[in-house]
């Protein structure tokens, strides 16, 4: 199956589409119940546009969810064909990108993280273009507005703006000039987002709901390690060592410009997975926010592979527990109705 996607044709697209289709098959047969906990922490935006994403509306929650993906599948694959930062331009990051963000259940349905989700490849292309540019004010201003619209639809994704500051200060002097840009890059979107609240005579309650549980202590006595819980989990902990393991050969003989761009990578890795922890109440669905990386991560490792069979049948391996999980019911309950 990889073999169809090591080209940078435009129809492509199409056979990528399929493939999201596929990973989210089980959400789109409504064999997969939306889990606790995916569609809370939504920012003021999300509760004004995505409030419709319940329970009560599961498939049409999958279906956007897959329309999300393969925008962001898109975004992640033109960043990463226009940065070089494969060896050869092919279609493997938007493959790895869907991959990745059907791994967890959580994934398949329209959330707060999986929406905020979708800024994150538009501001790595403002920091990977600000590479030895002279003046890059315009750029460092996207990066810091694109970085809080996606707060506002997941309040925690303010914490990005740390990756920002790093990725920033990776590509380019970061003069004192430019930071007082992001800053009014970053007030100029919560002054806006308040003054809706404000005058609809709800001021007080955008702070609540951007800032109210910002930050917390995630628990884990609540956390039980039984067989579900472990199988759950074998595939974002394989894609994590994938990214820690990867890190030499990513950098092995690359440009200078790749090298940073791989490194500013790591930084929205980190604080992406990093960003859940400061909850009270996180789910695995908010480190869909680290996706994006996760996703070029994985195309970096699989183009390695010197026998492709041995990556089609890792690939497959892969895939084929994707599906298991969604389409067992062990893992996957259909919610129950009363007769």
């Amino acid at each position: 199956m990889l073999a169809l996607f090591r080209n940078n044709q435009f129809t492509t697209a199409i056979l990528l589409a399929l493939y999201v289709i596929l990973t989210h098959l089980g959400a789109l047969l409504q064999n997969v119940a939306l889990p606790e906990g995916t569609i809370e922490n939504g920012g003021v935006l999300y509760q004004a546009w995505f409030a419709w994403a319940t329970k009560e509306h599961l498939f049409l929650s999958a279906t956007a969810a897959a329309t999300l993906v393969f925008i962001q599948a898109l975004t992640v694959n033109v960043l990463a064909d226009e940065f070089r930062l494969l060896s050869e331009r092919n279609w493997l990051p938007g493959l790895f990108y869907a991959l990745a963000a059907a791994c967890l259940p959580g994934f398949l349905f329209v959330s707060p993280p999986l929406v905020a989700a979708t800024f994150i490849p538009f501001v790595l292309r403002r920091l990977f273009k600000a590479y030895q540019q002279p003046k890059a004010t315009s750029l460092v201003f996207d990066a810091a507005l694109w970085t809080t619209v996606a707060s506002l639809f997941y309040p925690p994704a303010i914490f990005l703006l740390v990756a920002v500051y790093f990725g920033f200060s990776i590509m380019r002097s970061y003069s004192f000039r430019e930071q007082v840009v992001s800053l009014t890059a970053v007030l100029t979107v919560t002054f806006l987002g308040w003054l809706w609240y404000f005058w609809t005579d709800r001021g007080m309650d955008f702070w609540q709901v951007q800032f109210g549980d910002l930050i917390g202590v995630y628990k884990f006595d609540d956390v039980k390690f039984d067989t579900k819980t472990t199988i759950l989990w074998v595939l974002p902990v394989l894609f994590l060592l994938t990214g820690l393991l990867g890190y030499g050969t990513y950098m092995f003989r690359k440009l200078i410009q790749t090298q940073k761009s791989v490194s500013v990578l790591y930084w929205f890795w980190f604080v992406g997975g990093l960003a859940v922890l400061l909850q009270n109440k996180p789910h695995p669905a908010h480190i869909i926010l680290s996706a994006s990386a996760m996703g070029i991560f994985l195309a970096m490792s699989f183009s390695t592979f010197r026998r492709r069979p041995m990556a089609e049948l890792f690939h497959l391996a892969i895939l084929g527990l994707v599906l298991f999980i969604q389409l067992s019911s062990l893992y996957s309950p259909l919610p129950t109705k009363p007769l």
